[in-house]
This record gives C-alpha cells, sequence and structure tokens, in this order.
C-alpha cells in the first residue's frame, strides 16, 4: 500500500502570515492536530496546535510558530516503512509531497486502520470488542 491511497481529505493548509489563532482554529475545527504551512503552492513546514499556544499572549503568525525541516514522504511511498519512521520519529501525521506541493497528509491512525482494515485477525479482534 502506498501513501496515496491514505490521504486524508479534505487538505487543510495555511499560510506563513496567517495568525496561529486561525492555524489553531482550523485544526479545531476539522479535527486535526497539524497542519501544513504553504505560501504560492510550496511546502514550507508545519504548524500544529502545541505550537499555536507557545506563542498564545501575543498573536503571533504562523512563520514564527512552524516547525522545519518535518518528516514527508511522496505519493509512493510504502506505508509500512511510513509507520515505522512515524514511530521513530515519534510524529502523528506526515505531510506527503509531490514535487514540493502538499497533496495530503497521512495520519497515524489512518495507516493503522488500513493496516487493520488488511489483517483479518485485527477484524476479528475489533469485532469483538466493539460488539
Amino acid at each position: 500500500m502506498k501513501a496515496r491511497e491514505l490521504l486524508t481529505r479534505p487538505l487543510v493548509t495555511v499560510g506563513p502570515r496567517d495568525f496561529a489563532r486561525h492555524a489553531e482554529g482550523l485544526m479545531d475545527d476539522f479535527g486535526l492536530t497539524m497542519l501544513p504551512v504553504v505560501d504560492e503552492g510550496v511546502f514550507l513546514g508545519v504548524v500544529t496546535k502545541a505550537g499555536c499556544r507557545r506563542g498564545a499572549e501575543e498573536l503571533p503568525k504562523v512563520q514564527r510558530v512552524m516547525t522545519q525541516p518535518v518528516l514527508t514522504v511522496g505519493p509512493e511511498f510504502d506505508v509500512a516503512t511510513l509507520l515505522d519512521a512515524m514511530t521513530r520519529y515519534e510524529v502523528i501525521s506526515v505531510p506527503v509531497l509531490d514535487d514540493r506541493q502538499v497533496i495530503g497528509v497521512v495520519t497515524r491512525l489512518d495507516v493503522l486502520r488500513a493496516i487493520s482494515h488488511d489483517d483479518p485477525h485485527l477484524r476479528v479482534s475489533h469485532a469483538a470488542e466493539h460488539g
């Protein structure tokens, strides 16, 4: 399975000059913990809820609280390898880039859902636990 098969939709991004409070609001609205930061279609980094809260008292722009560099993958990246990298680097979501443009995000939950869906033992266990 490839990263492109698990992309979270809709893709929600922010710009570097947006206010961090706006980014945090978008994350709340869409149930996300990270947003890609994009300027004129080019990926710059990510902003997290924790990052937005670091400068909450002064209304910072995203560019002041974003993180770069970050772990990214291409659309053809193998999902099993991606899960290993996410675990090793302790990240829960990874932007998927095609060239320097963000085409989506894959979360650890997306990967685990895909793996459990493909594994009949996990499906049976899940069904037994949830009635």
